[in-house]
């Protein structure tokens, strides 16, 4: 199969490099407007099936053209241009994986079923993985009201006064701090401030306690997943980080509402955007993931849990593997015609049955490992 990946950033690069390993894909072109982004990732390519080429997606008519040369794409960009690369998607007819979810992705389901496209959005760790892992053990369970996403990418060795470091874009970290999250208390769908919402959370040695707060990352869960009694994603952190946060939120430092400094007009977020990031991509890149997936129903609950560290050989971040190999699983079975359908198919729906198992059992390949665990 011929693929293609659109991004070539942190997550981009790994959908990128996976493919290009996979021995049912004869080519794979990463573009992106980023020339020297391409450079440097040509540079680290495995072998020769990878090659990258300019393009900037928001040419709605190129991009097309672009993606009618493959049997499947993963997109890998970020919030404010992912809306291009679903549009190009549609006007082409493609089957692409993208490892973002945004809600007007969800209307574009009757287009792209009558263009023959396939999308299948928000399909990375989270939302992504923990949404199929969520839904695949209702399953098991004959069915269930009740359902938790614990994730997170912290810092294997944390530094103050945040103690995170930057594992995806700004942009998309601070969205999940400001926006309220969706989540469903007694049967209804409520929104809450995620700061509102902290709490304590144990893991085994040496991850130990951690804090969590509830974000708007159930994404399409909230179209798939009705009939739940309680439902939620809490984002982990270290403990501590929220309060830190939320001072800055609270103090306007993520408003929207330009100010004037200098004789410029200039949001506050603009300003926190390029503060934070350039403070929080800083030091040691060795990062954790740490998922834990919780189902409830009248025959039990069942459990997931990953933790996954930094790839020293490769220099690969877990959030970069995490992520990537999800996206690039999903993508090469879609590729291959283990997964079809046409219009917008969310990933746990996608993803499901024998389709899991497989699932688990590629991110094993790759040292990812999920273990699942019953009980009362």
């Amino acid at each position: 199969m011929k693929a293609a990946v659109l991004g070539s950033g942190l997550m981009g690069s790994v959908i990128g490099w996976d493919l290009a390993k996979s021995g049912d894909v004869d080519g794979v072109v990463v573009a992106d407007i980023d020339e020297e982004r391409l450079s440097a990732l040509k540079r680290k390519a495995p072998g020769r099936k990878l090659s990258v080429e300019k393009l900037d997606i928001k040419e709605r008519g190129k991009a097309a053209a672009f993606l009618k040369r493959f049997d499947v794409a993963a997109s890998a960009l970020p919030h404010g241009i992912v809306h291009h690369s679903d549009l190009a998607a549609v006007d082409a007819g493609a089957k692409m994986v993208n490892i973002a979810f945004e809600d007007e992705q969800m209307e574009l389901d009757a287009a792209a079923r009558k263009s023959g496209a396939l999308l299948i959005p928000g399909c990375g760790v989270a939302p992504g993985l923990g949404g199929i892992l969520l839904t695949h053990a209702l399953g098991e369970l004959g069915g269930g009201d009740e359902g938790h996403i614990l994730v997170g990418g912290i810092p294997e060795h944390p530094r103050p006064p945040f103690d995170y470091k930057l594992v995806f874009s700004i942009v998309g970290l601070l969205r999940e701090y400001i926006e309220d999250a969706r989540v469903v208390r007694n049967g209804k769908m409520v929104k809450v401030r995620p700061f509102s919402t902290v709490e304590a959370y144990d893991f085994p040695a040496p991850i130990g306690r951690l804090e969590g707060f509830a974000t708007d990352g159930l994404a399409s869960l909230v179209y798939t997943m009705k009939g739940m009694k309680t439902l939620d994603e809490i984002t982990l952190r270290y403990p501590g980080h929220a309060e830190k946060m939320n001072v800055l939120m609270e103090s306007g430092f993520f408003s929207r509402e330009k100010v004037r400094v200098g004789g410029v007009e200039v949001s506050p977020l603009e300003v926190s955007w390029e503060v934070l990031g350039k403070m929080l991509s800083e030091g040691d890149p060795h990062d954790i993931t740490v998922m834990r997936v919780i189902a409830k129903g009248k025959r039990g609950r069942v459990v997931y849990e990953m933790v996954d560290r930094y790839d020293e050989k490769n220099g690969v971040t877990s959030m970069g593997k995490t992520t990537g190999y999800t996206a690039s699983i999903v993508a090469q079975r879609v590729g291959a015609g283990a997964i079809g359908g046409k219009g917008v198919v969310p990933p746990e729906i996608a993803v499901s049955g024998k389709a899991v198992d497989k699932l688990i059992s590629e991110h094993s390949k790759r040292g990812v490992k999920i273990v699942r665990s019953s009980g009362g």
